[in-house]
This record gives C-alpha cells, sequence and structure tokens, in this order.
C-alpha cells in the first residue's frame, strides 16, 4: 500500500512541477489557462493527500503534515485572492502560488538529496521572479498616465 500512495506523490508532485511553469507561462501569453489552474490546484491537492496518508501511516513522516497543509493553503489562497479580486491580490497572489509552487520544488530537492540547503535554496531563488510577477500585475493595474492634449 504504501509503495502505490508513494508512486502517486511522485507522480502527481511531477506534474504540478511541470504545470506551475506551463500555467504561468500560458497566462503571460494572455491565455485564461483555465485547465492548467485547474490541472495545476488537482496535482497540489494530491501531492497534499498522499503526503498526508505518507505522514499519518509513518511517525517518522509526521512532522510534514503541516507542511502539505500550509502548501494545499497557499494554492488555494493564490487562486481565489485574483478569482474574487479580493483586496492587494496583485501583491499576494504571485506570493501564494509561488509559494506551493516553491513548496513541491523544496519537496523534491529534499527527497532526492537531503542536504539542509534545499529547504533555503528554493524560496532564496524564487524572489526575484516572484518579485518581477508582482511588478507585472501592478503595471497592468496602474491607470494610465495623462497626456495632455
Amino acid at each position: 500500500m504504501r509503495d502505490v500512495v508513494l508512486l502517486l506523490h511522485v507522480v502527481v508532485g511531477t506534474s504540478g512541477l511541470a504545470l506551475g511553469p506551463a500555467w504561468l507561462v500560458a497566462r503571460r501569453r494572455g491565455h485564461p489557462a483555465h485547465a492548467l489552474a485547474v490541472a495545476y490546484q488537482a496535482a497540489v491537492a494530491g501531492v497534499v493527500c498522499s503526503a498526508a496518508v505518507l505522514a499519518v501511516t509513518d511517525p517518522g513522516l509526521r512532522w510534514l503534515l503541516p507542511v502539505a497543509v500550509v502548501t494545499e493553503v497557499l494554492a488555494v489562497t493564490g487562486a481565489l485572492a485574483r478569482r474574487r479580486s479580493w483586496p492587494a491580490w496583485r501583491s499576494w497572489q504571485p506570493h501564494l502560488l509561488g509559494g506551493s509552487y516553491v513548496a513541491l520544488v523544496t519537496g523534491l530537492l529534499v527527497a532526492e538529496t537531503g542536504h539542509p540547503v534545499a529547504w533555503l535554496l528554493p524560496t532564496v531563488l524564487a524572489q526575484p521572479p516572484i518579485a518581477l510577477a508582482k511588478r507585472r500585475l501592478h503595471a497592468v493595474a496602474a491607470p494610465p498616465a495623462h497626456v495632455p492634449a
């Protein structure tokens, strides 16, 4: 049973890692990318559910349960922020969705390397793209400058 859940965890995690950039590129090209958004959210939910099963069945992994829950909260909240036009969503959405993706990358690196740097490197490397996304979202929302006639 554990092997099946672990295989599912790897498959949906890999899907999430592939879908995140695909969704971003599609949005940057002006496509609504609803299918990619739903697929990414499903992949994150799948990773979280499989991680929860693994954490509950292995006492050594129970500490990962809160990490999984936070990952799902970041992904869902990031998607809802824009869709519901929450105040300051342009500032929050890149951090929320970026955070969910950083969690996927961190999980991969920690599982593959076990190196302590793997816990910090994705977060540090994600800051410039998140800042750029925020800048672009705010630039799109900025009112056009008044040009005298």
